[in-house]
């Protein structure tokens, strides 16, 4: 169905008590509510989850007339709708104001415990990325050491409020089957008892492999990116200098902190001497031979 091939975990309900039921013993990320149901209608049955749960954002599925819904969406704490027939880009732009997330390709890996490939799409910035995944790592790497402790005690309100956290990081970091391993535990913790927190600590413990494997990637790439950049600069003012030609001047004053970057101390300031200087012929004769 549409909602599974956005790489989320669905759970239906046959009826709007069953709903209910569900959501009184279980942690959902989102609810989609049809609201034309028999017996409880669906903006009763908002109520009701709401009643026990006010933050799990319910979407309402309707064919009827918007303008005149939208009253009641609001006094039963509907928060947003979709129009049938469902269509698949309205349902992406309204997954995207809650969770970074694209369709699941027929040929995405299966037995990845992290996408970088989907994070680093939604930012299209490998820095950005690598800074929030540093502090994803900072800020949440001993989560499951802190809920490993309170699941012992069996203090079972503190460990859900650690897994909601989880929940919705590894939502928004498409760590997929951390995701959905969570929300079971949670589950099963909202009824005090937790079979699934070792499958959950391995699941956590390759997920955190791999998003630290992938910042290293990150800033080995980020090097290699810096040296090819230098080379490249490095090209072109030498060539220019061979040349003669005063724009040299100007590669060099642009990218002084590049070449600052990349040179020794005593070989850039005999560098930046002769180019203050328009010394080219120095230049040409003495950097020839430097190793980029």
């Amino acid at each position: 169905m549409m909602i599974e091939s956005c790489g989320l975990e669905v759970f239906t309900a046959g009826s709007g008590a069953e709903a209910v039921e569900m959501a009184e013993n279980q942690d959902f990320f989102m609810i989609f509510m049809d609201i034309h149901m028999p017996g409880m209608d669906g903006y009763e049955t908002s109520k009701r989850i709401h009643e026990t749960n006010k933050s799990v954002p319910i979407i309402a599925l309707t064919a009827d007339s918007i303008s005149e819904a939208e009253i009641r969406f609001s006094e039963s704490g509907i928060e947003g709708y979709l129009s049938k027939p469902l269509q698949m880009n309205e349902l992406q732009e309204l997954l995207q104001n809650y969770i970074n997330i694209n369709p699941v390709s027929e040929n995405q890996k299966t037995d990845r415990y992290f996408d970088y490939d989907a994070l680093s799409a939604v930012f299209n910035d490998d820095k950005a990325v690598q800074r929030l995944l540093t502090q994803f790592i900072s800020a949440h790497g001993n989560d499951c050491e802190n809920l490993r402790k309170n699941v012992i005690s069996e203090n079972y309100i503190s460990a859900r409020e650690i897994l909601h956290n989880i929940i919705g990081i590894s939502g928004n970091l498409f760590c997929k089957k951390l995701y959905s391993i969570s929300c079971r535990l949670s589950s099963e913790l909202k009824k005090e008892y937790s079979d699934s927190f070792d499958t959950f600590e391995e699941v956590w413990d390759k997920t955190l492999i791999e998003i630290e494997s992938c910042i290293k990637n990150v800033i080995e790439n980020s090097e290699i990116s810096v040296e090819k950049q230098f080379s490249e600069i490095w090209n072109e003012f030498f060539s220019l200098c061979t040349e003669f030609d005063i724009s040299a001047v100007d590669v060099f004053t642009e990218n002084n902190r590049i070449f600052m970057d990349n040179m020794e101390k005593t070989v850039f300031e005999q560098l930046q001497t002769a180019v203050m200087n328009y010394d080219f012929l120095w230049i040409s004769e003495n950097m020839e031979g430097f190793n980029v």
